[in-house]
């Protein structure tokens, strides 16, 4: 078992191999699985279904069809998150249908921007948001102020009630972390310093 797993934190090839032990049989590869991607398919089965329950019954059926399907899985084909993923996304048609709904998009997309069913975007959607669980705290709630809802950093020490000077440690320490690690899970080329 990866030692990774333990701690909540897989890279891909950690995903990989345990998908493919879990095509060989392990109930433990399954169980590590279960361990990393029942928050993130909780999320997500919250923002498409917008129901507590159904969210839970998409974390359930995608650990079952993992379990049967997982000889189906080839890594020369796509990462194992990604595949996990396509996984999700057709459960959460499922369910929405059966209770004679669609799912709902978290936002109509902008001109020029992809579909919000399109694996390749929630793909790497999933992956910034796996990046973003290896900062800190405080730097999570920086970046999230200052990326996702747009503060200056003027407001973001305000709304923190922590220094400027701090805010741009937080953000600058932050971002550089944020960095290595989508790169560490192939989001990100590595590129060599100037």
């Amino acid at each position: 078992m990866p030692s990774a797993a333990r701690s909540g934190r897989l890279t891909r090839a950690d995903e990989d191999k345990l998908l493919l032990s879990v095509a060989r049989g392990d109930v433990a590869a399954l169980r590590e699985l279960y361990r990393a991607f029942e928050k993130p398919l909780f999320t997500l089965g919250m923002r498409w279904l917008q129901d507590a329950e159904l969210a839970g019954e998409l974390v359930q059926e995608v650990t079952v069809r993992i379990w049967r399907r997982a000889s189906a899985f080839d890594p020369a084909r796509g990462a194992s998150s990604s595949w996990i993923f396509g996984i999700a996304r057709n459960v959460a048609a499922d369910l929405a249908r059966s209770r004679g709904k669609d799912p709902i998009p978290v936002a109509e997309p902008r001109s020029g921007e992809a579909e919000p069913w399109d694996q390749d975007s929630a793909w790497a959607g999933w992956q910034v948001a796996k990046a973003l669980r290896a900062l800190t705290p405080g730097q999570q709630r920086a970046v999230e102020l200052a990326y996702v809802q747009q503060y200056t950093h003027s407001e973001i020490a305000k709304t923190l009630d922590i220094p400027l000077g701090t805010v741009k440690t937080r953000l600058y320490a932050g971002l550089k972390k944020l960095r290595a690690e989508l790169v560490d899970l192939g989001v990100l080329e590595n590129e060599p310093a100037p």
